[in-house]
Formats: structure tokens, sequence, C-alpha cells
């Protein structure tokens, strides 16, 4: 996917909208960079953004599953219990997770600082409307090679 960089703008980090495939509809997303000392994005972190817009939809797929336990385990951690409980209804089909979590930015992270290609991803949720949804990622060479290193609230991967 082609990314214009001359629209990102720096702040705490260099920012910037991408829009990635969200069943069959463009959806725009903030993109952060973290940039180098002279304020430039390192090659290494536009490669790993292009890569991970490129194969978004293997990366939803993959990460489904990984949303769908967490969830189930703030629904037990909540303590309900009750298949309709109006802030964690009970949840049989992981699909559903589609509909009740929705990717609204992520943060590239600087592959020299931290040793390997890692983004924090940022969701709105339905279960934790004011502190959200945050995964961190390590990239391998492919998708399956992908390992989930902290999922929690936004904070927590912020």
């Amino acid at each position: 996917m082609k990314v214009d960089y001359s629209k990102f703008e720096l702040g705490v980090h260099l920012h910037g909208k991408v829009v990635i495939d969200e069943g069959g509809h463009n959806k725009e997303i903030t993109a952060q960079l973290e940039p180098d000392d002279n304020g430039e994005i390192p090659d290494a972190e536009k490669k790993t953004l292009e890569f991970f817009l490129d194969n978004y939809s293997e990366y939803k797929q993959f990460l489904l599953d990984h949303i769908f336990e967490y969830y189930k385990e703030c629904r037990d951690e909540w303590g309900a219990t009750e298949p309709d409980d109006k802030l964690f209804p009970e949840v049989k089909d992981m699909n559903k997770m589609y509909e009740m979590a929705s990717l609204h930015g992520f943060l590239v992270r600087d592959e020299a600082y931290s040793g390997k290609r890692t983004i924090s991803l940022f969701y709105n949720c339905t279960w934790n409307e004011e502190e959200g949804m945050g995964i961190d990622i390590s990239l391998g060479n492919t998708v399956s090679e992908t390992k989930v290193v902290t999922i929690g609230t936004i904070g927590d991967v912020y």
C-alpha cells in the first residue's frame, strides 16, 4: 500500500492518516511512527508500516482469537454471568468481535531502539469505551511468525 509520508505531522510522534480495508470498505485510521534523531522516518519503520497495511486482512484474522480470549478474560473478571449482560454479553461466535472491537490507530515502534519490528494497535471496544483495548505485536517475516506480546487496555501498550 502506498503511504504519503509528506502528509505526516510531527507531534510526540510523526502521525498521519492511512487507509485499511475494513470488511469491503475503506477506513481511515491514524498511524504513528517514531522519528529518528533528525525527525525523519527510518526506512525500517516505513517498511514495517507498509507490510502491515498490505497484510492487514491477515493480521486482523490472526488477532481475532487473541481478542476473543482477552474479551472472555475481561468478562470473567467483570463477573458477567448472564448471557444478556449489557456490557459483557455472552459471545459464542468469535466473529462477533469484529463488531465489538474496531482498530482506530497504531504506533510503529523504532526497530533500532527495540531490536525488533513491533507495532502497538489501538482499538475502540464496546466493553471498555473509556480505556479501549491495546495489543503489542512483534512482527516476523510473515504474518504467521507474528507474536502477541501484550494485550490489555491502550494504556498498557502505549
